[in-house]
């Protein structure tokens, strides 16, 4: 048995955080956006009468193509905008974390993307919405989620001591997967009510927008203590022309990673499989639609994700001291590769392999995430610890851009399922490159 670890005022304040955004990101962006989307491009694109499902003379029902051929184009839609919220978040990560370097901008920076995250969300709950106002709130309301995640990482370093930098890490990550089933779980009571048949369907729309204000309170209470107990460690003294002054190291930043050779390969590595990692999360329940999984199964498959994730998060941080680093994230990529594969497995009949993919990835799901942060923080010099955070975040933002491009642009010539097996040719790239990384602090470079 393992301990939960005893955490500082500050490092509790910043592990509610994780708790706080992965309300929104289990709730809105993985399990509800996704159904709440395809219910209203639906609406509009697929003319009265076409129903989902065919019956034939037998008896058995199977798929209406002409539904498919919609439901294709708005699957794509939301994959391609999927990238390109990534893409956006990608270009302005080092520039945030350049200009957050100065003394009181990190937390500064922090609330207003808060507030738009915040913001976006209560936007897209709004009942009645048009499919791409609907899109444009939830680019809104991700952009403000996916920055201000972009600080929160940058001040794990501001927070832990080098020696607690992965315990901490897989801490927040643990208590962010359990914590955010509470939301769920009061959000989606309505919904399921609806779905089961016990609430009239016409209150579909509604029961998504409550399950979306739930997730948005819940993000915004626990991001009070973060935003009362955190403050910035490390940093530069404030002076007119930050910005400009933040560009110029922002070059020169980028010119010395090239001279961080381990830094640099480690960062190619981490795009490569947290581009895989990303992608199940985002896209988790719209690939499911796409292989004919019901949306009940997928809510039970999420839910147990989650559940998984938690211990297996704090584990992940032990099995590190004992097997080191590179050898867990290892173990984390091969489970990957493996839920691809059973993925690639699943068709109309066998829509039960999606229990087994979703029981493996919970195992490594949390540990990946906490223990690439981790080994990254301890990698980069701490007095340059925003600027190469910013980059951590570019490559991260990145790595959520390529895999649901290459699904979208395939899943109709190939399929979804050998679409989602093109995933194993990142994940084997980014396994040779990680072993030419070599673990620990790379020494700072004079200026």
């Amino acid at each position: 048995m393992f301990k939960l670890p005893k955490l500082t005022k500050q490092e509790r304040a910043w592990v509610l955080y994780d708790v706080a955004n992965s309300a929104f990101i289990l709730t809105v962006i993985t399990v509800l956006f996704p159904i709440l989307f395809e219910i209203n491009f639906m609406d509009i694109h697929v003319a009265d009468g076409i129903e989902k499902y065919l019956t034939l003379t037998n008896g058995d029902k199977i798929l209406n193509p002409d539904y498919k051929v919609f439901w294709d184009d708005g699957s794509r839609i939301f994959k391609y905008l999927t990238s390109a919220i990534a893409l956006v978040v990608a270009l302005f990560s080092p520039i945030m974390g350049a200009w957050s370097n100065y003394a009181g901008n990190k937390k500064r920076f922090f609330k207003i993307a808060l507030a738009v995250g915040i913001l976006g969300g209560i936007g897209i709950a709004i009942p009645g919405l048009n499919w791409l106002l609907l899109l444009v709130l939830f680019t809104i309301s991700s952009l403000g989620y996916n920055v201000t995640n972009v600080l929160y990482d940058a001040f794990l370093v501001d927070v832990a001591e080098e020696d607690r930098l992965d315990e901490v890490s897989a801490t927040g990550y643990a208590w962010g997967y359990i914590g955010s089933l509470i939301p769920f779980f009061i959000g989606i009571i309505p919904y399921a009510l609806v779905t089961f048949g016990i609430l009239d369907g016409g209150l579909e729309h509604i029961s998504i927008s409550f399950a979306f204000l739930v997730a948005v309170a819940w993000w915004f209470y626990y991001s009070l203590p973060l935003i009362r107990d955190v403050e910035q460690k490390y940093s530069i003294e404030k002076t007119e022309g930050e910005f400009k002054k933040s560009l110029s190291r922002l070059r020169k930043t980028f010119k010395d990673i090239r001279s961080y050779r381990m830094i640099f390969l480690f960062l190619i590595a981490y795009l490569l499989f947290i581009d895989v990692v990303n992608t199940v999360i985002r896209l988790a329940t719209n690939i499911g639609g796409d292989l004919g999984v019901e949306a009940a199964t997928m809510l039970g498959v999420i839910v147990m994700v989650q559940v998984i994730a938690f211990p297996s998060a704090l584990l992940y941080s032990k099995m590190v001291k004992k097997f080191g680093g590179k050898t867990m994230l290892y173990y984390g990529m091969f489970v990957y590769a493996l839920a691809v594969v059973i993925v690639y497995m699943i068709t109309i009949d066998t829509t039960y392999l999606m229990w087994v993919v979703g029981a493996i990835v919970g195992t490594a799901q949390g540990g990946i995430q906490s223990l690439s942060r981790s080994f990254f923080a301890k990698m980069v010099p701490v007095e340059k610890a925003n600027d190469f955070f910013g980059f951590y975040s570019v490559f991260g933002r990145f790595g959520g851009i390529i895999s649901p491009f290459i699904i979208a642009s395939f899943q109709v010539s190939l399929g979804i399922n050998k679409a989602v097996l093109l995933l194993l040719v990142p994940l084997g790239i980014s396994a040779i490159i990680l072993a030419f990384v070599k673990e620990g602090r790379v020494k700072l470079v004079e200026e």
